[in-house]
């Protein structure tokens, strides 16, 4: 009874809040919402994107406008605001003129000076335009209604369904006032879409010109005006620039698209029921305002320029050479001109093409090399001739980045750095080095209530050149996807309290994008040396003499993955994202990586390569596995605004050990829990299967998923918002039969039961979005253990005495930086 009337009392509050309206006068009547009757082919959501007005928002519906609330209630001294600011905005300006006028324009000072004034004037402006700091963060602005902007709207309505290949359609809207809502109007638009006709005739062409009507015949087959589809403006201007392209790449350097006229024949259309497009080149209506549009050029001359001046270097320094019947000048910096040779694609005596010139971009901008490429043409000679500008990058550069995780209030830092090393020797080759230090807080593996901060240290260096080391056809077959090839080594260090880890690797591997969307690396070397020493303490005694009791009691060689390692694998990975660039709102994110370990062992006898086992003795542990993952995500915006978006992922593989071992590396077994993946459960503690343990759970079958409904709250400053999130994890991990399950009760993956050691969490994330970079804070607690009997899974505001007397469910909290995926 006390919880229905505090819930009565806060349903009063917020409809008293949003009712009585502060005293702040309206000036008109409110817009309360606006709809769509009558449209059957075209979508609603279709025609509300043609509104540029958008009412208050609402509270789920209801009358509620908590936002226009609080903009009136921050508005009640906003008019004497107005002035103090627009006063001092004035003074601003006199004070700027006035220092101004004895200060040299072009000196540092005034640059200073200019740039402070502005920085006040931008915010003053912005408190004059859209209130103070409350009525912007917490408010919203009245969204009035006008009869002006209704029938503006009715005329674009009209417009879309002109341009969308409607017949006979109207528009009109209806405006009612609402009494449960004072002053707020409801607009209703009435839409009548008549009929359309398709096209039935769409190769109709008019040109006097012979090169260009053949050109055009020849590739009518790729025209978007197809037959039996409805005529939309978005195709009809995207089959002009087709044409255009088309035309530019086969030697028509001024061609555009104003030189074509798509005229659409609809008076016979009750004979017809049909549509016919017209294509005339050049447009009847609009003379060609180059004469030289129909003209197709051959490439006269092609120059290469590197501009490398600086203020640095007093006396420039400039090397000339011909490669290719191509002239390169380098100012300062030299490249190699036999690799730019293999990246430039317009050439002398060819056609001009837009599409080779966009590629030569592509490649150049690709090496990493140039801050940014220009092509310019040149044709006042009656000849065409191009000149490629290129800015080199700085040859040095460093970056540093810092972050960090917490795990039961205990802070685990890191901090990254890279340096690299451009155009080795002329090369455009570059060297890059990252070095890794940091802590992650962790659990311990006997001793799960001692957290610690675990030391990680990383030094890795890879030599990047710009081309696959392959033989020339499989080479020349990638040189258009911005290839790379990486050559690497390094080292890392994992200090726990049981154990110390040290990997020496050594790795070559091919890279190529065959566009922005898509992301292929393919690694034929990946050698790893893994070593495991125990420090001299009691957590590490316990943790040795606990795996060696798995293989004497259990048989469960789990222990064979702490030995002195050699990890040798092939893999091969795919990555597709819409949006390659930053964090993704609406799209796709698919990564499938496929791995094979020792393989070249199965070429050896004994499965061992015999020289490395002759150098590290017999006691090295050798490996062989399949492994597949498969990654994907999908962003949906929920409203045009992309405001609330919601998320999922669903991340699942096999690693099978085969050979006489039946051991996976340590590294390469699946985990689930932590920041990134089933946020209610500690880092890798999950699993495998019902299975319980204190340490780290390693498996070798994943399934997981997980969805968030992400919202903006409150934007704080700028740019900056404050998101927040509602979320669902769910997945665990298991083990094939016989791979290290002896003596650990269902850790196997059987299809009869698994669905029901499916662990689910939930929780609520804070996003602090500084633009450049995300702070995150997710808190989780468990739903669905299944550690726990079969039917006492359930765990979430179960009581205690249903649970055994040791469980606990925590509210975890979980710190990143970014977003979890």
């Amino acid at each position: 009874m006390k919880k229905t009337l505090s819930h009565i009392s806060l349903f009063s509050i917020i409809i008293y809040l949003s009712g009585c309206s502060p005293k702040v006068i309206l000036t008109d009547p409110l817009l309360y919402s606006q709809t769509f009757k009558g449209n059957k082919i075209v979508t609603t959501e279709k025609l509300e994107s043609l509104l540029p007005q958008r009412p208050n928002k609402r509270i789920l519906k209801t009358p509620l406008t908590l936002g226009l609330y609080f903009h009136q209630l921050f508005a009640q001294n906003y008019q004497n605001q107005k002035l103090k600011w627009q006063k001092e905005l004035t003074k601003l300006n006199e004070d700027f003129d006035r220092v101004a006028n004895s200060i040299d324009n072009n000196s540092l000072a005034f640059l200073e000076l200019s740039k402070k004034k502005e920085s006040k004037a931008q915010k003053l402006t912005k408190k004059i335009n859209e209130g103070n700091w409350g009525m912007r963060t917490f408010g919203e602005a009245p969204s009035y209604f006008y009869e002006e902007d209704a029938k503006k709207n009715v005329e674009k309505v009209k417009t879309f369904f002109k341009n969308h290949g409607f017949f006979n359609y109207a528009v009109s809207y209806k405006a009612d006032s609402l009494f449960f809502k004072k002053r707020s109007i409801a607009v209703t638009y009435l839409v009548n879409e008549g009929n359309y006709y398709p096209f039935y005739k769409t190769d109709s062409l008019v040109t006097p010109d012979k090169a260009i009507y053949a050109i055009l015949k020849k590739n009518q087959h790729q025209s978007l005006l197809k037959n039996g589809n409805r005529l939309e403006v978005e195709t009809y201007n995207a089959e002009k620039s087709r044409i255009e392209e088309l035309l530019k790449n086969n030697g028509y350097y001024h061609f555009t698209k104003e030189n074509v006229s798509i005229r659409i024949n609809d008076l016979d259309t009750a004979i017809t029921k049909g549509i016919e497009a017209i294509t005339f080149v050049p447009n009847p209506d609009r003379p060609p305002q180059n004469p030289n549009y129909n003209k197709s050029y051959l490439l006269n001359k092609v120059t290469f320029i590197s501009d490398g001046t600086s203020p640095n270097i007093p006396k420039a320094k400039v090397d000339t050479v011909v490669f290719g019947n191509i002239q390169y000048l380098f100012v300062n910096k030299k490249f190699s001109e036999k690799l730019l040779d293999t990246k430039i694609d317009i050439r002398p005596n060819e056609p001009y093409s837009l599409q080779k010139v966009t590629l030569t971009q592509k490649k150049l901008y690709g090496l990493d090399q140039f801050q940014f490429t220009r092509v310019n043409f040149d044709t006042t000679k009656g000849v065409l001739d191009a000149t490629i500008y290129a800015r080199p990058l700085d040859k040095y550069q460093f970056t540093a980045e810092t972050g960090g995780s917490i795990y039961k209030l205990v802070l685990g830092p890191f901090f990254n750095t890279s340096f690299k090393l451009r155009n080795l020797r002329g090369s455009a080759s570059s060297l890059e080095t990252n070095f890794r230090f940091g802590f992650e807080a962790q659990a311990g593996f006997i001793r799960p209530d001692i957290v610690s901060r675990n030391l990680e240290l990383g030094f890795n260096s890879s030599i990047i050149i710009p081309k696959i080391l392959a033989p020339n056809f499989i080479a020349q077959r990638l040189n258009d996807f911005t290839p790379q090839t990486r050559l690497g080594g390094g080292v890392e260090f994992v200090g726990r309290q049981e154990y110390n880890r040290l990997n020496f690797k050594i790795n070559q591997t091919y890279l190529w994008r065959p566009s922005p969307n898509k992301f292929w690396q393919v690694s034929l070397i990946d050698l790893n040396l893994l070593s495991t020493s125990y420090p001299n303490n009691q957590q590490a005694r316990d943790f040795k003499n606990f795996l060696d009791s798995l293989q004497r009691y259990a048989g469960n060689n789990l222990g064979r993955s702490f030995n002195k390692s050699f990890v040798s694998s092939i893999s091969a990975s795919y990555t597709y994202t819409d949006n390659p660039y930053g964090q993704i709102t609406k799209g796709n994110y698919l990564r499938v990586l496929l791995e094979s370990g020792g393989t070249t062992l199965n070429f050896f006898p004994k499965g061992k390569i015999g020289f490395v086992a002759d150098v590290f003795g017999d006691s090295l542990q050798f490996y062989r596995f399949l492994k597949i993952n498969a990654d994907y995500r999908r962003y949906l915006a929920l409203n045009p605004q992309g405001n609330s978006i919601f998320v999922y992922k669903i991340n699942t593989g096999l690693a099978y050990a085969y050979g006489t071992e039946r051991g996976l590396p340590y590294e390469k077994n699946f985990f689930v829990g932590g920041p990134n993946s089933l946020r209610a459960w500690k880092p890798r503690g999950l699993g495998p299967g019902s299975a319980q343990g204190n340490f780290d759970q390693p498996g070798s079958i994943l399934l997981e998923a997980s969805a968030e409904y992400r919202f903006k709250i409150l934007r704080f400053y700028g740019d900056y918002n404050i998101n927040g999130a509602f979320f669902v994890d769910a997945g665990n991990v298991w083990r094939f039969q016989g791979q290290n399950t002896e003596g650990i009760t269902g850790s196997d993956f059987q299809f009869d039961r698994f669905y029901k050691e499916i662990a689910v969490g939930t929780g609520f994330g804070v996003r602090v979005d500084l633009s450049f970079f995300v702070l995150r804070l997710d808190w989780a607690v468990r739903m669905v253990d299944p550690s726990l009997p079969e039917n006492n899974r359930w765990v979430l505001f179960k009581p205690s005495e249903k649970l055994p007397s040791t469980y606990r469910n925590p509210l975890v909290l979980n710190f990143g930086i970014g977003y979890p995926f």
